[in-house]
């Protein structure tokens, strides 16, 4: 290959074989000038010298994204005559394709777009991979197509479709292109099936390849040098309009953040949106359903928020504590409080009784801001007096409106300073395996693991972040709501996570990246598949836990990539899938990072041996800065600098880490170590199985003896599989230590508000019990007789 910073690779893959190879990664492999004429230049001389050409692109996420609107194509003069010349070279790439006495493969992973569809569909052949998606968008932003697909188009899916795809420039997902004719074929790996294909070519007679395709090429587009011409006219005309010059204008101004404003390093939550509002005044930053709101509209309410607030004292160190469901108020109270230098506190709204009221007094708040369904309870619980409670609905106990428009307005445009360690929110724990514990948390915590999730995923201005879980949780806040003030993007908040709505909602939020987390791939995964399943513009999903065994075929099956992550609150993103996954990791360390893997001991452990998982940054304000008013469980947490998760890790010799669940959630049965995590994948590959939770019950054997393993499992509606036959399953599929004693059928299990099975709400009694040890000699005596 060349080098690497050249924008066309070759390479001569076997005798009559040549891959080229698009090299823009990091842009999409977006055409600009310099690819424009390598490309040009090297299929020139490869359709003389070659007889498979395969087309392939650098990168997961893009074939193609046509031309690169940050870079004009006329660099030179931006006259009109360079541009027209620009245009020709364009078409010159179809020439050499379709046209040449050589075969081209195209292998379309990702993207293809405008230009970069237009060159893939002048191929012989196209593979595409499961993450491929077609788009025609020139007629959205007031441009014309070229590479003659005006006239290609129409032959392979039919004149009133080739209509409707060139004039919305919607998505097309892969299974749809393949129905549609966009693609010759689709593969799991679309680069090693075009090389597949290429050597099967090969051995075909030279002759009667170059001349077949010849004839069928002249036969179908007689007049296929007119249509490059008058495409070419159509688009010179097309860019002297408002509406392209518009398009690209507003485009090139858009980019992804580095964190820095005029010159300076964004390091707080404030300055950022700042940032993002003079970027992007009128860009949408919020999108609940079909309700959008712009960054500038926000500013005003958020101005307005903050003013009511300093009204009734609120200032620098106090607290705010937020009770509420997901709302444009939540959001807006949160960027309110942090404009005053306080601190937003907002508390999960399944809490009640003693659990809420320990929360509410471990916040030590100034006010809080409810809805109103949750008055009482907060009322009831003691902590809080009733003249600090401010209502987000129709009650008349003083109304949260009145601070939004108080009688004598006053707005507080200008944030108060803030220092990069100053405490923007307390985010609790989950409290799955113990009390919750209010977690401080720095502004640029939040700068930073935004930016780990920018780059690691590579989000741009254009995207639209979808995610349907609570904002006391950092997956909306510090992974949704911050990347989209950093890229001046749209956040899309659900109200909450919804199996059967979650597609509708993704296709309602034009949502193009989503998140997942705890069972709830799970829950979309086992939903009925349907004729829409790839019916989005969603290119990539991310999250943890990602479940390897049905990984591959969630991907296919909806058309984009998943990536999984480790993280917590108190850890941030320390760990992230980087290139292809190694099946059961969740990725290898990011850089500034530091793990180590220990025993009790606190002893470091050799590569593949399980153990405590710590981390630590050489960066201030990347992990949490402690518990709040709790030392104790602050120096149990950090200790020598490292921060000790309460997870089990795993690292191999090639630096892949692998998760292998909470230190708490280890079942320990006649010896044996049982990971639940482990153990509910499992079940989850039986196709009735909807959610599984293992958790330790008692043996029977007295206090002092070992657990049994007990899972209890929610089954598809209408599901006739009894306890039975899951077990006997179980005693075939897993390993022995892994089946359970007991299996218990339950119609709902009970999960926190983020998708992770509430293990403290499971039923240590009923269910079946069954012994294994029984079977095992029962299966003995068979084979013995």
């Amino acid at each position: 290959m060349d080098s690497a910073n050249t924008t066309v690779l070759v390479e001569a893959v076997a005798p009559g074989i040549v891959e080229i190879r698009l090299n823009r990664p990091y842009a999409l492999n977006a055409i600009n000038v310099d690819l424009l004429n390598r490309l040009v230049d090297t299929l020139r001389q490869q359709v003389a010298e070659s007889r498979i050409i395969v087309l392939t692109a650098a990168g997961e996420r893009s074939f193609c994204a046509g031309e690169d609107l940050k870079e004009t194509l006329a660099p030179a003069t931006g006259s009109a005559a360079e541009l027209r010349r620009a245009f020709d070279k364009l078409q010159d790439i179809t020439r050499l394709t379709s046209s040449s006495s050589a075969i081209v493969i195209a292998a379309v992973q990702g993207y293809a777009v405008g230009g970069g569809a237009e060159i893939a569909l002048a191929a012989d052949f196209v593979i595409g991979g499961p993450a491929a998606k077609f788009r025609f968008p020139e007629v959205t932003i007031g441009h014309a197509v070229t590479g003659g697909i005006s006239a290609r188009l129409g032959q392979l899916v039919g004149l009133l479709r080739a209509k409707e795809l060139l004039f919305t420039g919607r998505y097309v997902g892969a299974e749809e292109a393949l129905k549609l004719g966009l693609l010759t074929e689709l593969a799991d790996d679309a680069r090693s099936r075009a090389m597949e294909l290429a050597h099967e070519l090969v051995k075909r007679p030279e002759v009667s390849l170059r001349a077949n395709k010849s004839s069928v090429e002249r036969a179908t587009f007689p007049h296929m040098e007119a249509v490059l011409q008058d495409e070419i006219f159509v688009a010179s005309v097309c860019f002297a309009e408002d509406e392209a010059a518009n398009a690209f204008r507003n485009f090139a101004q858009r980019r992804t953040p580095k964190t820095e404003s005029a010159g300076r390093s964004i390091r707080d939550i404030n300055t950022a949106f700042s940032d993002a509002l003079a970027r992007s005044p009128d860009g949408v930053f919020l999108r609940f359903g079909e309700s959008d709101t712009t960054f500038k509209e926000f500013d005003h309410s958020v101005a307005q928020l903050a003013g009511g607030l300093r009204s009734i004292g609120i200032g620098p160190g106090d607290r705010v504590l937020v009770m509420m469901r997901n709302s444009f108020e939540m959001i807006c109270s949160w960027f309110a409080t942090n404009r005053l230098a306080a601190t937003w506190v907002p508390v999960d709204t399944e809490l009640k009784s003693k659990t809420l009221a320990h929360v509410l007094a471990s916040a030590k708040a100034s006010v809080a801001l409810v809805d109103e369904e949750f008055l009482h309870d907060v009322q009831e619980s003691g902590v809080v007096e009733l003249g600090q409670i401010y209502t987000n609905g129709a009650s008349t106990h003083k109304p949260l409106s009145a601070l939004f428009n108080t009688s004598s307005p006053v707005t507080v445009a200008m944030a108060a300073p803030v220092l990069p360690s100053t405490t923007a929110a307390f985010l609790y724990t989950s409290g799955t395996t113990g009390r919750s514990k209010p977690c401080i948390l720095s502004h640029e915590y939040f700068i930073l693991q935004a930016s780990t999730l920018i780059e690691g995923r590579n989000l741009a201005a254009q995207d639209v972040l979808y995610c349907p879980f609570p904002l006391f949780h950092a997956d909306a806040t510090a992974l949704t709501v911050i990347p989209a003030v950093l890229l001046s993007c749209t956040a899309a908040i659900a109200a909450r996570f919804s199996a059967s709505r979650f597609w509708d909602d993704i296709r309602e939020t034009k949502a193009t990246v989503y998140d997942f987390m705890g069972a709830t791939l799970a829950l979309t995964y086992k939903q009925p598949p349907t004729s829409r399943d790839q019916d989005h513009n969603v290119r990539i999903a991310w999250g943890v836990p990602l479940h390897p065994s049905f990984g591959k075929d969630y991907e296919k099956r909806f058309g984009h990539k998943l990536v999984t992550l480790y993280g917590s609150v108190e850890a941030s993103l320390p760990i992230f899938q980087q290139g292809d996954l190694v099946p059961g990791s969740c990725g290898k360390v990011v850089k500034g990072w530091e793990i180590r893997i220990t025993n009790d001991e606190g002893d470091p452990l050799s590569s593949n041996t399980a153990g405590n998982l710590l981390v630590r940054s050489d960066r201030p304000n990347r992990l949490f800065s402690g518990y709040f008013d709790n030392p104790e469980s602050t120096l149990a947490a950090i200790q020598g600098q490292w921060l000790h998760t309460g997870d089990l890790a795993k690292v191999d010799q090639d630096g892949n880490v692998f998760f292998l669940g909470r230190v708490k959630d280890i079942i320990r049965r006649r010896g044996e170590n049982i990971n639940a995590s482990e153990v509910e994948e499992e079940f989850l590959a039986h196709p009735e199985v909807v959610l599984a939770a293992a958790h330790g019950v008692p043996s029977g054997l007295g206090e002092e003896a070992e657990e049994d393993l007990k899972v209890t499992v929610k089954l598809r509606d209408g599901s006739k599989l009894q306890e039975e036959e899951l077990w006997e399953w179980a005693t075939q599929n897993l390993a022995r230590f892994q089946v359970p004693s007991v299996i218990e059928f339950v119609a709902e299990i009970q999960r926190t508000p983020t998708g992770k099975v509430e293990k403290r709400a499971l039923s240590v009694e009923g269910g079946r019990r069954f012994d294994i040890r029984r079977k095992a000699e029962e299966r003995s005596v068979q084979s013995s007789v």
